[in-house]
């Protein structure tokens, strides 16, 4: 089958959505070592142990703020000292057994070395932060929100879902296997930022940095970090659905600068006038959603219409006909754009004005106002477009009615002359982020990836190339794999509100994920 010209189509040679088997044991010892592993976790005593473990950590309030100062000097990191203590406390044998160090003070990266040093790594990420509670929504919360509190299915707390979980249910594996004598073939290891949720520069990109230097580049073979959409059901179908690829993030920030002056006397349009002229036009000017084979989420769609017995019989065919047809694919992006928000945003760049300043004085004229919009990149699009874009709709919509300059990162150009208004200038509000690279779902990787959600959570569950709307700490990550996997393994219905009030987890759902990352480190040696 051909597919539409012009498409970015880095499978054409697969299926619209190859399936790849359940791992299964591959030999009668591996076969009773995986059984008594899970028979362990599949345990009560095992499930109080865990729910201890994940409480715990969760009672440390380990959150990181937009403003954070460096590593020594802001006492804000000093929790995580104590976070540190915790798991030393809590891990007993992945501290006196395995290779710990810490980078940048609180990054942890764990190594259990491999009998075959040939073999590539495998290297399993979490974060320890938490996004604040704010005070003022503290009291909404059922429980507290660093209480942990336990109901007999959902541990409560912030932090619970995004992601103490993953990172107590990776090194609850380590101290499992540890416990049984286990031995990997392949080096396993396991690195945790401490920073991801304002953007991981204090520690996952120290992290990626010390691995860059020892290992270089390239030197993993596969990568699984927090993520994805999860197990949920879609068109009457279990889907797994594993993050391929991460929309790009750019923040851009839109400064009006003029004269000033007393409110009494004040001209047509203030300054904060024009700005929210510049803001309205870039609301009334949306990207549109647009649908290709770039897009891991073209592949999401072609698994639902494979294995989705409940999805519409025009939805299917028309997703089908998208394959070849770059027609059939805009009218599958438009209807699922309008259908819900969600699926817009998979499929569209994203614009959100956030943050707006100005004005100090009830009777002065703000002579600097500013906007900050958050801009989330289409995977087929670049930080780049975004800019273009920002600075044509300016020229056309707002500088035909304003006589300003317009500064648009470092190029001026509207009317300079004496007698304009003041300048509007475009910059970068913080690092942009282009688009991830798409992680093939092909390779020995991917099909290890596959074959464990299947062999955990049940052959039946269709697994399903997805992509982000948000970002992880593996954007730091791209030089040393091009196996990188975003996948949460929970089923959505256990995993609530996370970033929000009544963050909870259920426990079955944790215990599930144990099982997971259990089961993919016993894989690892099989190829």
């Amino acid at each position: 089958m051909t597919r539409y010209e012009g498409a970015q189509y880095a499978h054409s040679d697969l299926p619209a959505c190859p399936q790849y088997p359940a791992f299964n044991s591959t030999s009668i010892e591996r076969g009773e070592l995986e059984k008594e592993v899970q028979d362990v976790v599949d345990s009560s005593g095992f499930f109080d142990k865990s729910l201890k473990r994940l409480q715990g950590a969760v009672q440390i309030p380990t959150e990181s703020f937009d403003d954070m100062g460096e590593v020594g000097e802001d006492s804000r990191w000093d929790i995580f000292k104590d976070f540190h203590a915790y798991l030393e406390q809590t891990f007993p044998l992945v501290y006196s057994k395995l290779n710990v160090t810490t980078i940048n003070t609180y990054g942890l990266l764990i190594e259990w070395k491999g009998k075959d040093e040939s073999l590539k790594p495998h290297l399993f990420m979490a974060h320890q932060d938490v996004v604040p509670v704010l005070p003022a929504t503290a009291d909404k919360w059922k429980y507290p929100p660093y209480s942990a509190h336990y109901d007999g299915k959902f541990v409560w707390g912030r932090g619970v879902a995004d992601c103490k979980n993953n990172l107590i249910g990776i090194l609850e594996s380590f101290e499992t296997l540890l416990e049984k004598d286990f031995i990997p073939e392949r080096t396993i290891m396991a690195g945790f930022g401490f920073d991801e949720e304002i953007s991981g520069w204090h520690g996952a990109k120290h992290i990626a940095d010390y691995l860059l230097q020892i290992l270089g580049k390239d030197s993993i073979e596969l990568i699984i970090d927090e993520g994805g959409l999860g197990i949920q059901e879609m068109y009457g179908a279990m889907f797994a659905l594993p993050g391929l690829g991460e929309k790009g993030y750019f923040d851009v920030k839109v400064t009006v600068e003029t004269a000033g002056g007393h409110s009494s006397v004040p001209p047509d349009h203030s300054s904060i006038g024009i700005l929210s002229r510049i803001v309205t036009a870039i609301e009334d000017h949306p990207y549109q959603p647009d649908l290709t084979p770039a897009n891991p989420y073209f592949t999401t769609l072609q698994c639902g219409a494979e294995y989705g017995p409940e999805m519409s019989s025009w939805l299917r065919k028309t997703i089908k006909k998208a394959l070849k047809s770059k027609k059939a694919a805009k009218k599958v992006a438009n209807y699922l754009a309008d259908k819900d928000v969600f699926n817009r945003y998979l499929m569209q760049t994203s614009q959100a004005v956030d943050i707006v300043s100005g004005g100090i004085k009830i009777n002065a004229l703000p002579e600097k106002v500013y906007a900050v919009i958050n801009h989330r990149i289409a995977v087929e699009s670049h930080v780049s477009a975004v800019r273009n874009n920002i600075q044509s709709l300016i020229g056309s919509q707002i500088l035909p009615e304003f006589p300003m300059s317009l500064n648009a990162w470092g190029d001026i150009s509207g009317n300079t002359s004496t007698s304009s208004l003041g300048q509007i200038t475009l910059s970068n509000f913080d690092e942009p982020l282009n688009p991830s690279p798409t992680s093939p779902y092909d390779t020995d990787a991917y099909k290890m990836l596959s074959g464990t959600i299947k062999q955990v959570f049940g052959e039946d569950i269709v697994v399903a190339p997805s992509v982000m709307t948000g970002n992880t700490d593996t954007k730091f990550y791209w030089d040393l794999s091009r196996n990188i996997y975003r996948f949460t393994p929970s089923r959505i219905e256990g995993r609530e509100s996370v970033h929000t009030v009544d963050e909870k987890l259920g426990m079955k759902e944790h215990i599930e994920a144990v099982k997971f990352y259990t089961q993919m480190m016993l894989n690892a040696n099989r190829s």
